[in-house]
């Protein structure tokens, strides 16, 4: 019985993964087909576009760090930009000046710090006030920023994982009650009763789970 209930967790586990081959071209036309994968696959898009988000405010933390260090060794500010933006690499966009920096932040909200720069940039323009000093402390600013988030995200691990965990757990009791002699989906897929029981319990599992990351993900942006 033990071997079974192993066994049935296996498929399930290798049906969760992510599949090897290209997927197939979903139809154009007709009524769209709901597919057991097509959750896992959000997720994993939106855990991309996550990673990505963080490169390209890093990048942003770099940008200010060489322009701060360029304008310090003496290069024009035009020059130190240009440098900057090769060294940060090409998450920040083609940006040469105000305009550009304020248009790349206005395009993408993981890049809304170069607005900031570009104010910067504009200020020391108009008065001749120094620029190093400033996008030095923009760039400790948002470090600081990025250090906070990283925190939160370590944080709210665990609890996620216990979320994703207790959410799997009515399925594992059922693989063990099949397992052991019982007829669960007999019970649950014939009668009144069970349909009953069926439909309650995946609503409040997934219910549950949404809620918990929907707590944690504000939490990992509020910080």
């Amino acid at each position: 019985m033990v071997a079974l209930v192993v066994f049935l967790s296996g498929l399930i586990v290798l049906a969760l993964l992510p599949r090897a081959h290209p997927a197939l071209p979903r139809p154009t036309g007709g009524t769209p087909v709901f597919r057991p994968l097509d959750l896992w696959e959000r997720w994993r898009g939106r855990s991309l576009a996550a990673r990505k988000g963080g490169e390209r405010r890093r990048a942003v933390i770099t940008l200010c760090r060489t322009l701060a260090a360029e304008l310090r060794a003496g290069q024009p500010p035009q020059e130190a930009l240009r440098l900057a933006v090769a060294q940060a690499g090409p998450s920040v966009g083609a940006v040469s000046d105000a305009g550009s920096l304020r248009a790349a932040a206005g395009s993408d909200p993981e890049l809304a710090a170069l607005s900031y720069l570009a104010v910067c940039w504009d200020v020391a323009a108009e008065t001749g006030a120094g620029l190093a000093t400033v996008v030095d402390g923009l760039a400790e600013n948002l470090t600081e920023q990025e250090e906070q988030r990283a925190d939160a995200l370590a944080r709210t691990a665990g609890p996620r994982t216990t979320a994703f965990v207790l959410g799997g757990l009515p399925l594992v009791g059922v693989l063990m009650s099949a397992g052991l002699g019982g007829s669960p989906l007999s019970f649950l897929f014939t009668t009144p009763l069970g349909l009953a029981c069926l439909v309650g319990g995946v609503a409040l599992d997934v219910l549950g789970v949404w809620w918990t990351v929907r707590m944690l993900r504000s939490a990992v942006v509020t910080r």
